[in-house]
């Protein structure tokens, strides 16, 4: 049995958080594909204006970021303590407990991906240069849904780096943790989803899980989209589910880039298992510090 709280699904935007979103409706769900017309099937984003607005019954779009802030973690809380079964959330912001607040917290999922993957995907969803992308993933600073246009839809996102992002859930997250990296989704995705079914005390049962995994791979969500269309797809996007390779950017981005990435955030992929020449390795133990 779950957990009572909220599971965190952590990630940096563009790293698969959508992907685990989706199984979890999945094994929820009998293995079965959830509309993807119908964003309220997958658990909510916890930066939507929408979703705070009508959990809270509270004109939250008029309020200035910091009283939004506010906000948020009372929506989080209610959400944690009100939802009837495992209650998830999506995030995107790096860890920060002040910020928080008192949320109950089932544990943590952390979706991680090779950030010279993020870049090229990270870009085509901004609809901006890949060397831009590199430059944001870079910024310590970075946050989106700045007042203004942004602001429409979600409250500010205080993202950080890609690396100091990815160390902030890694070392400071509610536990327990669960790591899953996007390129294990790829290639162990029943190892993967029997530890999340386990993880969020779903029955660890064989055909649920191989399911949601034919549900899930890349054909069975392109297809979907293509019939039904997905909520949150960039504006300047032509697909949402546009690749979905592990190792694509080999081919898709230059060594000078790579390079970039790799003397930009070489620390945290290391400890993740991430090579300087594209070669995976098992996450070592002290890589994830229990508490």
């Amino acid at each position: 049995m779950a957990t009572q709280g909220v599971h965190w699904l952590a990630s940096y935007p563009k790293s698969g958080n959508t992907w685990v979103r989706i199984a979890l409706a999945c094994l929820g769900n009998a293995g079965r594909l959830p509309d993807l017309g119908k964003p309220d099937e997958l658990c909510p984003n916890a930066a939507s204006l929408e979703w705070m607005q009508d959990l809270l019954d509270l004109p939250v779009g008029d309020m200035t970021p910091g009283e939004q802030a506010l906000m948020r973690t009372e929506a989080c809380r209610l959400h944690g303590t009100a939802t009837d079964g495992p209650a998830f959330l999506k995030i995107h912001d790096a860890y920060d407990a002040a910020s928080f607040g008192p949320v109950p917290g089932a544990g943590t999922i952390l979706i991680v991906r090779d950030p010279r993957d993020v870049a090229p995907s990270w870009a085509d969803h901004l609809g901006i240069s890949l060397d831009d992308a590199i430059a944001l993933m870079a910024r310590r600073d970075f946050a989106i849904g700045l007042p203004g246009r942004q602001q429409q839809h979600h409250t500010l996102q205080r993202l950080g780096s890609w690396s100091t992002n990815v160390q902030s859930w890694l070392d400071h997250a509610p536990r327990p943790l669960l790591l899953l990296r996007y390129e294990d989704l790829q290639a162990q995705p029943i190892a993967c989803h029997r530890a999340l079914a386990r993880f969020t005390g779903y029955p660890i049962d064989a055909a649920l899980i191989e399911k949601t995994v034919a549900a899930t791979s890349f054909q069975s969500l392109q297809a979907a989209e293509a019939q039904s269309g997905f909520k949150e797809r960039g504006r300047k996007q032509r697909t949402f589910f546009r690749q979905g390779q592990a190792g694509a950017w080999r081919q898709g981005i230059s060594a000078e880039q790579a390079d970039r990435l790799w003397t930009d955030h070489h620390e945290i992929m290391t400890r993740l298992g991430y090579g300087a020449d594209g070669t995976l390795s098992d996450v070592p133990d002290h890589a994830l510090p229990v508490r």
